[in-house]
């Protein structure tokens, strides 16, 4: 951050923003060409592959084969370079994620791929798209210019209130280019760029909107597959009782999160990327302000009609990924709730087993102690008949009777004795 004095504010010191010149370059990048002449203008759009090297330092080549020093990627001008090369003017441009190459030359150029303009810089890179406008100085397109176009495909309108025409039928050339001509004779050079611009634009956004529809194709087999398990697995945890089952059910979940979750993080930056691409392009389309020639139709209702269902499909195949981790998320839950409920009822079942196990101790345990009452009792009288025995020939005494009053008093005593003993234990 830089400190300076204010100019307005009677010498005191503020700190500007970090990204001030930032956005500064920003407001100011890419800005319009005037275009005073018939011209043709190429654009080509890459992005980088899975192997091949980092946009920036694509644009670190292209700005040394500009004449430019190292520019770090902070510097706002390494997205917005200028050269020349054999009478074409080019142009290097650096998005988020992508680049392209621009250049304008005369219209009688045929030079589709010039050698000494730059594009030995993209190597490694992957091509998305490339686009040729031939703009000329009539008030209309000539019938010469429309030969060539797919009358199918055809789209043929007028813009801005009739002041120039378009015509293009989204057909790639020999050379690779989807054609556009382009007759702007009533617009002044200023308009002339904006309108080349637009086309420009109009043409890569297109395309990167579609780059979502290939992955969500190819991801539909994958979600059918997903809901099919999904649905496996849901009979499996509603039929589970064993621990073994439910950690197969278990298993399955984790497996199928896992896949789920891979496939939200290969797609979601593909399907929000196409979105913000399908908002750019619509606000570009109607910024032509076109009317159809005849029976043809415009630029604007024929990649409407592409894009639209394309995002669509996107965002259709993006939801049921996320319905399905949301499932997943469900079906862990019920999982757990269900091996809950089965440990709860094992952990009864341990309960009542211990329960009834201790109240059979217990009752074993009154049986023995009764037992023991009357074993104790027993010999204790048994020792008392020798004793009454032997005093008996003294006192005379009748030893069945004294036997038949000690016996209650003696089960009595040894009762007492017993209880003491368990309370003091």
């Amino acid at each position: 951050m830089t400190a300076r004095a204010a100019p307005d504010a009677g010498g005191s010191v503020f700190v500007e923003h970090p990204s001030r010149e930032a956005i500064y370059a920003e407001l100011h990048a890419r800005a319009i060409e005037p275009i005073a002449t018939s011209a043709r203008i190429r654009r080509v759009s890459f992005m980088p592959g899975p192997n091949g090297p980092a946009l920036q330092e694509v644009a670190a080549r292209f700005a040394a084969f500009a004449g430019m020093p190292t520019l770090s990627p902070d510097d706002g001008r390494i997205r917005h370079i200028k050269a020349e090369r054999s009478g074409r003017k080019i142009t290097w441009e650096l998005h988020n994620e992508f680049a392209t190459l621009t250049w304008q030359s005369v219209l009688t150029d045929w030079e589709a791929w010039p050698e000494d303009i730059g594009l030995s810089c993209f190597e490694g890179l992957q091509l998305v798209s490339a686009t040729r406008i031939d703009l000329t100085d009539t008030f209309t397109i000539t019938e010469e210019a429309l030969v060539g176009f797919n009358p199918i495909t055809l789209c043929y309108s007028d813009m801005y209130a009739g002041h120039a025409q378009v015509a293009t039928d989204f057909k790639r050339d020999r050379d690779g280019f989807t054609r556009y001509e382009l007759a702007a004779g009533q617009c002044n050079v200023l308009r002339r760029g904006v309108l080349v611009r637009r086309l420009l634009e109009i043409e890569t956004y297109s395309n990167f909107v579609l780059l979502g529809l290939p992955v969500a194709r190819s991801y539909a087999p994958t979600i059918q597959g997903l809901e099919a398990a999904l649905s496996g697995v849901m009979g499996r945890i509603g039929h589970a009782h064993s621990l073994a089952e439910n950690r197969v059910a278990l298993d399955g979940i984790h497996a199928l999160s896992a896949e789920v979750g891979r496939g939200i993080e290969e797609t979601s930056f593909r399907f929000a990327a196409s979105q913000a691409y399908a908002d750019v392009l619509k606000t570009r389309l109607v910024q032509l302000v076109e009317t159809p020639i005849g029976e043809f139709t415009t630029i604007e209702r024929y990649l409407t009609n592409r894009t639209d269902p394309a995002v669509a499909t996107c965002l259709a195949t993006e939801k049921r990924l996320k319905a399905l981790a949301m499932k997943l998320q469900r079906s862990a839950e019920l999982l757990n709730a269900h091996i809950s409920l089965n440990l709860e009822m094992q952990n009864q079942t341990i309960l009542d087993t211990i329960s009834r196990t201790s109240e059979s101790q217990y009752r074993l345990q009154e049986t023995v102690e009764g037992l023991s009452i009357i074993a104790i009792s027993y010999y204790a009288l048994a020792i008392l008949g020798y004793i009454i025995e032997g005093f008996s020939h003294i006192w005379h005494v009748d030893k069945g009777i004294v036997m038949l009053c000690a016996a209650p008093i003696m089960l009595l005593l040894v009762w007492r004795g017993i209880k003491r003993l368990r309370k003091a234990a």
